[in-house]
């Protein structure tokens, strides 16, 4: 009984050693995390994949429903003047027999935009003349801006000599008798739209104009002068 009493009296002591330190935390034998923290950090996993998913479709459906409101109208494109002052044909004076073509054509080209809410920024326009299916002149023009519901005028002047394919003298020919030649002008284009302050993705609504431009040896053709003529521009897509 005394004995019994002691051990008691024993345990009641407190205790003055070095401190007991915690128990290391669970681990399975090969020292990998417990399921339940592998579940915790997959599920936290699949929660932020739900809600980048969900912002991303808020965003795509915010920017439908602007396309919607904003959806622009097509540029249009008149061509209101062209004059010829020389378009001839001549051979290579070094002898090789090449045919060349000799030009001066101005083009005056009006753009109208007519959108009420978006400017029209030409982050590229370059204007180039084929005659016969050829392409004979080129000019650029720097970059600019256009203004809601207004139109500009652009005016392209060719001039110089370019090699003449030898198979389309007949087709040159055959229009100078009829005193109007048949020449095809391209504005080539790279515009953004702009909304206040904001800018739409790049379009490329080249602008494609047929021409009959009088022959300037023509007295007659001269005189019926130029037909204004409304261009073909592609949409915004």
């Amino acid at each position: 009984m005394a004995s019994h009493e002691h051990k008691i009296d024993h345990l009641d002591q407190p205790y003055y050693g070095p401190p007991i330190p915690p128990a290391p935390p669970a681990t399975t034998s090969a020292g990998v995390r417990p399921p339940g923290r592998r579940r915790d950090s997959y599920a936290l996993f699949c929660h932020a994949f739900r809600v980048l998913t969900l912002v991303l479709i808020a965003l795509g459906v915010v920017a439908l429903v602007l396309w919607l409101v904003y959806q622009p109208s097509n540029l249009k494109a008149y061509v209101d003047s062209a004059q010829l002052t020389r378009f001839d044909l001549a051979t290579d004076a070094n002898g090789t027999g090449t045919q060349l073509l000799r030009y001066n054509l101005t083009v005056g080209v009006s753009i109208r935009n007519p959108n009420r809410k978006q400017a029209v920024l030409y982050r590229r326009l370059d204007a180039v003349a084929f005659y016969g299916g050829q392409r004979f002149g080129y000019v650029d023009f720097p970059r600019m801006q256009q203004d809601r519901k207004s139109t500009m005028e652009v005016r392209p002047s060719f001039h110089g000599q370019a090699a003449f394919a030898t198979g389309e003298a007949a087709l040159f020919g055959r229009e100078k008798e009829e005193g109007f030649f048949g020449i095809n002008v391209k504005l080539h284009t790279r515009v953004r739209l702009k909304v206040i302050i904001v800018n739409s993705v790049e379009y490329r609504p080249d602008v494609d104009c047929y021409i009959r431009v009088p022959d300037p040896s023509n007295a007659t053709a001269v005189a019926l002068g130029f037909t204004p003529t409304q261009c073909h521009v592609d949409d915004f897509s």
